[in-house]
């Protein structure tokens, strides 16, 4: 459905969607309006066909039965109108409701959207450090994947990094899916104009490896279609007395019995294609909008060209498959399907077409889905890229050439909120202390590095002015849970996380440490060895990265090892009394605490510090380590 002429839209693809939206709203009250019309006219024709073709009937003119006639012949067409109104309007509904949830992602209205239909598993090195998957997170202000295999695919991108090859592939299917909205939107109508959220392919694909009841009884591939002639006849003999009535309950016998043994197949392939309505011309239109879409992305072509089976295209395949799945929908038809299925074998000989089919077709249309998930997970790569104004693509670069960014921001902040900074590690074997304030923004940054290295190296684009990655292995101990399930303490929980983050340090391509506030659950002494230790392991074994620390004594690293350690602070500033942030990354060491004065601000009496009088702060600067 193209887009409803809005007028001139305000800049920027908020104000696009938010117009967008409001014309398609517009637009179904619009088509509901008229369809309340047409439902009113469909009424009062009925009415009117009724009375004409009584009168005719039952001994009124002959002129009657006519008049009623041509009444019939337009009341299906006014209700042929009707129907095209109600189909108007539902797509306008969807489209609304598209638009509607792209402005919920880029204004950060996450939990107002259905949560994500995969996530990474627990344990995983960073994912839940970073907010990757799950509720609030990066996959969630990205996922426009309507079919499990779509959501399965991107939440595994994000959270296994490509080689490079892979990368700049899915880089230049990024950059023509982005501009290509109409596109992209087809793919989510597609979904949701059946009334789902989302479709599964799996159960379709795995009932492709089952054997049906007539592959287990060969037989009944000649007995369903001719049995039933058999009975039916032997009934219409007996009704005319050419054999005695009750015959033909000798096959309806047989026939009960058949039906009875194969249920329970009959009713697993069913359930596989989709019980409900829709599920294979669901499938079937988000094929054909791939099948018909011009790629000149060599990924995008050569997924394209994979789809296709014995010379057809999966929407003709589908389609094919439609037609014995319509007819095997008469279960839904209650009392009519209780009487249909003895009498003609109905079930049976709706899946001997579906059994060929699956013989023929099925068992090679699983990659029909993966191809169809690594579209869907491009195209929502693609909405961060044509929804966020600071999105860029990053350049992949060699290991040795090291970590870039100029501008970073991390995207699941709000934009008038968003502060970015300029970040860079040199190579490998450097890292960035970074100390500051309570609130400051300290986690924060080491998160919109975090993030946006995955985004990049997952194939996507990046809240950045520019930005150079090199393929790193992201390890992260930011968001430690002790469990009173296993009995873990806190400090058993963070060793159990610094594990993942050293072990194999040392191996190829190098690991981006993300370490915030190391070994909070021992004391202050052994805290600063052990983070020190940890640090220094981790520059040894060539690993590069951030770490954020309250512990001021750590900062004397970079006297010990200047080529490898840098220090980087945020602060606070006060402004006549008042505590506010800039965000800011600054050269150095932080100067000032913020810690007893948040404490006297909950009415604790705490000594006086004079450094928390310093509210002068040095001025940004681009950090390089």
């Amino acid at each position: 459905m193209s887009e409803p002429d809005g007028g001139d839209a305000p800049r920027g693809p908020l104000g696009q969607h938010q117009e967008q939206r409001d014309a398609f709203e517009a637009a179904r009250e619009r088509h509901d309006a008229i369809d309340a019309r047409f439902g009113m006219a469909v009424l009062a024709i009925a009415g009117l066909a009724v009375v004409l073709l009584g009168s005719g009937l039952f001994g009124g003119p002959r002129e009657s039965l006519w008049g009623g006639a041509a009444v019939v012949v337009l009341f299906f067409v006014v209700r042929a109108f009707q129907t095209r109104t109600i189909n108007a309007r539902a797509a306008a509904e969807v489209r609304r409701d598209i638009h509607d949830r792209h402005v919920k992602r880029m204004t950060g209205r996450l939990a107002d959207l259905p949560p994500p239909a995969a996530i990474i598993p627990p344990g995983h090195p960073f994912a839940s450090d970073l907010d990757l998957t799950g509720q609030a997170s990066i996959q969630q202000r990205l996922d426009t994947t309507h079919t499990t295999t779509g959501a399965k695919t991107l939440a595994a991108w994000l959270g296994s990094p490509a080689t490079r090859p892979v990368i700049e592939k899915r880089q230049a299917a990024v950059e023509e899916l982005a501009p290509r909205v109409e596109l992209r939107q087809e793919l989510e109508g597609a979904v949701l104009d059946t009334g789902r959220d989302r479709l599964d392919g799996n159960p379709f694909v795995e009932i492709m490896g089952k054997k049906g009841p007539h592959a287990e009884r060969p037989w009944l591939r000649w007995v369903c279609p001719i049995l039933p002639v058999i009975t039916v006849g032997l009934g219409l003999a007996g009704s005319a007395g050419i054999v005695p009535a009750w015959v033909f309950l000798l096959p309806l016998a047989v026939q009960i019995g058949i039906v009875r043994q194969t249920e329970p197949q009959s009713r697993e392939i069913y359930a596989a294609f989709g019980a409900k309505k829709g599920f294979v011309d669901a499938f079937a239109r988000l094929f054909r909008t791939v099948e018909e879409a011009r790629f000149e992305a060599p990924l995008l072509v050569d997924l394209q060209e994979r789809l296709a089976v014995d010379g057809l295209v999966p929407s003709q395949q589908m389609r094919r498959l439609e037609r014995w799945v319509s007819w095997y929908e008469v279960r839904e038809s209650g009392i009519v399907h209780v009487v249909l299925n003895p009498l003609l074998l109905w079930d049976l000989n709706c899946l001997i077409g579906i059994e060929r089919w699956m013989k023929n077709v099925g068992q090679r249309c699983g990659m029909w889905f993966v191809i169809l998930g690594e579209i869907e997970a491009l195209a929502s790569l693609a909405v961060l890229r044509h929804q966020e104004l600071g999105a860029t693509m990053p350049e992949i670069v060699d290991p040795s050439e090291g970590l870039h960014a100029e501008g970073i921001a991390h995207p699941l902040l709000p934009v008038d909120t968003r502060v970015a900074n300029d970040v860079a590690l040199e190579g490998p074997g450097r890292c960035l202390i970074v100390t500051g304030s309570n609130m400051a923004g300290k986690s924060t940054l080491l998160r919109a590095v975090g993030v946006n290295v995955a985004l990049a190296l997952a194939g996507g684009p990046v809240l950045a002015d520019a930005m150079r990655v090199p393929r790193l292995r992201i390890r992260a101990s930011m968001r430690i849970a002790d469990s009173l399930q296993s009995g873990a303490s806190y400090f058993q929980a963070e060793l159990a996380r610094l594990r993942t983050v050293v072990h194999r340090a040392e191996e190829d391509p190098p690991i981006l440490f993300l370490l915030d506030e190391l070994l909070r659950g021992t004391n202050a002494r052994a805290r600063h060895i052990g983070a020190r230790a940890v640090v220094q392991h981790l520059l040894d074994r060539g690993a590069m990265g951030f770490v954020a620390t309250h512990d001021i004594a750590l900062s004397k690293l970079e006297d010990e090892r200047p080529e490898q350690v840098h220090n980087v602070h945020f602060t606070d500033v006060i402004e006549d009394g008042v505590m506010t942030f800039d965000y800011h990354l600054r050269e150095g060491v932080v100067k000032t605490s913020n810690a007893l004065r948040l404490l006297a601000e909950v009415g604790i009496d705490v000594p006086d510090d004079g450094r928390l009088e310093d509210g002068v702060a040095p001025a940004p600067q681009a950090i390089r380590s």
